[in-house]
């Protein structure tokens, strides 16, 4: 049987990238697609010999080569992925949050598309997309939302092109249903639970003994692309006025204005992987979530690690984390009601609340081992 796993973009080591991972590793000899690589962001998990010679030809790859920015690609990705032939593979397996459900197969050959998210600067949040960039008036608000309709459109279009429709979360099978008018059926992104549960045997990190945060549970952490839709503004916003120790890990084009406004507890320690980020995890107080994700696999991997996480009571955290018992929500998306309860929440931290046996028994049910027992199942045509 011959296998093709089809992903957007791999320009980053996200959440969507580690169920593309798990794919690779569940079926070791299928072909990796995608319409956008960067071997300097990605290639130590997904290395260039990996992916297949037809991606190096697409317009979006060369466009990325020139520019280094996915968003220029935005117009050229409809295009890129129908042009992708697939006419030699039994199975077609698309890791998709806007571009990858629609590739092009023969009657014959199968099509599981697994959903992250039905494209969200396309539906939901075009206002945050339009903001974010810069191009929410005049002539280039104009042009955006032209561009927009069309893909709109398309999109729709695509949607019904392939045979099994997987959602990641409750919140994606919600949306999937409200866009595409598609039923879907749920299967949880696998998730590396024993990696954080590990005892890594390491002195706590060295970036913090050269912050003077030092280990122990002094901190929080944020763990994310530092984008518009991650809204870690928010939780910067309230740190300063409580000033917590905060660390934030991971790089996106947002950090310099998210440096700019923050005090002297939050730090910003870049991009993090391995037993480095384990351990900085491991010797925290728990995680702060302030954005909204239609899943979110941090939350799980701190959970993992024995820690609470204090989140925004909406999206796919809903299913995931269990109030009073592995974390807490505020529930306001500006962040108006974020202090009020995260004093609650650190209260009951300080004493003890949170057991981290609990936590870690919640992050146990979305290990990777029901994740591929389905999809190989799936492929296989036995469900």
């Amino acid at each position: 049987m011959r296998i093709a796993i089809l992903h957007e973009m791999l320009v980053k080591l996200g959440g969507a990238e580690k169920v593309v991972e798990e794919l690779c590793r569940i079926f070791p000899d299928a072909d990796l697609y995608t319409l956008i690589y960067d071997e300097k962001k990605v290639g130590s998990v997904f290395p260039k010999t990996k992916i297949h010679p037809q991606v190096f030809s697409l317009t979006t790859q060369k466009v990325y080569s020139l520019f280094k920015n996915q968003r220029f690609c935005l117009p050229f990705m409809p295009r890129s992925v129908e042009s992708l032939d697939f006419s030699k593979y039994d199975v077609i397996i698309a890791s998709s949050s806007g571009f990858a459900h629609g590739a092009i197969t023969k009657p014959e050959t199968r099509c599981i598309v697994y959903y992250h998210a039905p494209a969200r600067y396309l539906w939901d949040w075009t206002n945050e997309y339009r903001t974010d960039i810069g191009w929410k008036k005049g002539i280039k608000g104009y042009i955006l939302n032209k561009l927009f309709l069309r893909l709109r459109i398309w999109d729709y279009i695509a949607s019904k092109r392939s045979d099994i429709h997987l959602a990641n979360s409750q919140n994606t099978k919600a949306r999937i249903q409200k866009y595409f008018r598609t039923e879907s059926q749920i299967l949880y992104p696998p998730v590396d639970t024993e990696r954080f549960a590990k005892d890594i045997q390491t002195p706590p990190s060295p970036y913090l003994r050269g912050k003077g945060l030092g280990g122990g549970g002094k901190y929080y952490i944020i763990l994310s692309a530092l984008t518009e839709f991650k809204r870690i503004d928010i939780a910067i916003s309230a740190f300063n006025t409580l000033q917590i120790p905060l660390l934030i890990i991971g790089e996106g084009n947002k950090r310099s204005e998210l440096e700019s406004i923050s005090h002297k507890n939050i730090h910003f320690a870049g991009a993090q992987y391995g037993d480095e980020l384990v351990s900085l995890v491991q010797e925290s107080l728990g995680l702060i979530f302030p954005g909204e994700e239609d899943f979110g696999i941090v939350p799980i991997e701190v959970m993992a690690a024995g820690k609470p996480v204090f989140a925004l009571g909406k999206g796919g955290l809903r299913e995931t984390v269990i109030p009073g018992k592995t974390g807490d929500f505020f529930f306001e998306a500006d962040g108006s009601d974020f202090i009020e309860h995260f004093t609650s929440f650190h209260e009951k931290n300080k004493s003890g609340w949170f057991d981290p046996k609990d936590c870690q028994k919640q992050a146990e049910k979305f290990s990777a081992k029901t994740f591929a027992e389905t999809m190989r199942k799936l492929v296989a045509g036995d469900i």
